[in-house]
């Protein structure tokens, strides 16, 4: 027995000492991708960057003629105005003793034109929001002539209950009636499509916050920080007081500025301060939404129901031989269930099965969760009508579906495709 416990205690080290080690080693890749573009440290907050991508052309004889689609809503406002109210305290009593650099003037113009936009209201979907939404229509409408212009006119809609999503829904669909005022859109929402739009998932903060605190997370320099935005870091440390509150204060100003089409600070941040910010959202988000190893027994399930509703509806509109049938299912919710939604199914990169100290090596979450994010199935059928083809596009990029073997290129038989659906268990 004590041998026992003296192994596992070796092993309990030697495990840590592993999750320690992965995180510190950084990915070249993702470490440029934040330097194109620093907002992507903000995973779920990085505005949606759009295309053009490839459009691999379908097998000969194929035309797409049905579109099956889930939109996260596009940019909003954050959850933050006790945290700019605190950064603009702070950064006046600086300002008030003298040692606010130009840089640190900045911050304080940008906080308090964020707290403006704010207003009050949190989650709020901003104009450049609805822009998002009016160019993914645009898009779906001119990659696909197909569905729209040769086949039926009814589009079905269905939204989440929330404001900001509803507006995004308003802002799609008016783009394509602006393009072509002879579509037939329902629109609803209510509580029964809640429940898989945006289902109920069983809280597990605490035994995340657990993996969470697993890893030995790297620190920024508070001292080279600090002296950025202030002639005298030892008074403003004073000032500000616990210095990553301060940290984060700062970066959940950067992060939204864009959302509200304010100018951007990342440029005066240091590089390793963004990116220690997006390492603990990264790993956050794949442990709270995605197909984790430790938790995707308790994410995955609920995600079902929206697998469930899209089969249903592509089963329905396959079994309608009229020349009435629906071009398009249109659903508008929330990132997390989106992300746990691509992550059921399969999609390559997004569901991705990761321990915690995979995280910040394998999955790069703005690729997956931005504002606006979205996945399109498109359906194709050849003249006889009976060999149905789909493939899927991930924030309109061409994305495979891991087990299940595709025809050809990004093209996979619905029969596969439903069967693998149907026949998933978590």
């Amino acid at each position: 027995m004590h041998i026992r416990r003296i192994l596992l205690a070796i092993l309990a080290v030697s495990l840590a000492v592993f999750t320690a080690d992965a995180q510190r080693q950084r990915n070249p890749e993702f470490e440029a991708m934040l330097r194109e573009n620093p907002f992507r440290a903000g995973i779920n907050t990085d505005p949606y960057e759009g295309g053009p991508y490839a459009n691999t052309p379908a097998p000969k004889g194929y035309k797409p003629f049905y579109i099956s689609h889930y939109g996260r809503h596009g940019s909003r406002s954050n959850w933050d105005e006790a945290t700019y109210k605190a950064l603009i305290e702070s950064l006046e009593k600086a300002e008030a003793a003298g040692i606010l650099k130009p840089e640190g003037e900045t911050v304080l113009e940008r906080a308090r034109q964020c707290l403006e936009q704010h207003n009050g209201m949190d989650g709020r979907l901003t104009p450049r929001g609805a822009r998002e939404h009016q160019g993914l229509a645009e898009r779906m409408y001119k990659n696909f002539p197909d569905v729209f212009k040769k086949g039926s006119k009814r589009i079905r809609v269905i939204s989440s209950t929330v404001p900001r999503v509803l507006i995004s829904m308003t802002a799609f669909t008016n783009k394509l009636t602006e393009i072509d005022p002879k579509f037939e859109i329902s629109w609803d929402t209510g509580e029964t499509y809640q429940k898989y739009i945006d289902p109920d998932v069983e809280s597990f903060a605490a035994q995340s916050m657990q993996e969470m605190q697993k890893v030995e997370w790297s620190r920024t320099d508070s001292v080279a920080y600090l002296s950025r935005f202030f002639t005298d870091w030892k008074k403003a440390s004073e000032i500000v007081g616990r210095f990553s509150r301060f940290e984060s204060q700062v970066f959940a100003v950067a992060r939204i500025t864009a959302s509200f089409d304010l100018e951007d600070i990342f440029p005066l941040i240091p590089e390793e301060s963004i990116y220690n910010s997006w390492a603990r959202n990264n790993v956050s988000i794949y442990l709270g939404q995605a197909n984790s190893v430790p938790f995707s027994h308790f994410r995955m399930p609920p995600a079902m129901l929206t697998v469930a509703d899209i089969v249903r509806k592509a089963d329905e509109v396959l079994a309608d031989t009229s020349k009435d049938a629906l071009c398009a299912d249109l659903r508008f919710g929330h990132d997390y269930p989106f992300i746990a939604m691509c992550s059921a199914m399969g999609l390559e990169g997004i569901g991705q099965r990761l321990r915690v100290d995979e995280i910040n090596q394998k999955w790069f979450g703005a690729l997956y969760t931005p504002f606006a994010a979205n996945l399109q199935m498109i359906f194709y059928k050849n003249k006889k009508g009976g060999d149905i083809l789909v493939k899927f596009l991930v924030n309109e990029r061409e994305t495979l579906l891991m087990d299940v073997q595709p025809v050809t290129g990004p093209y996979y038989r619905w029969t596969d495709v439903r069967r693998h659906f149907m026949g998933l268990r978590y």
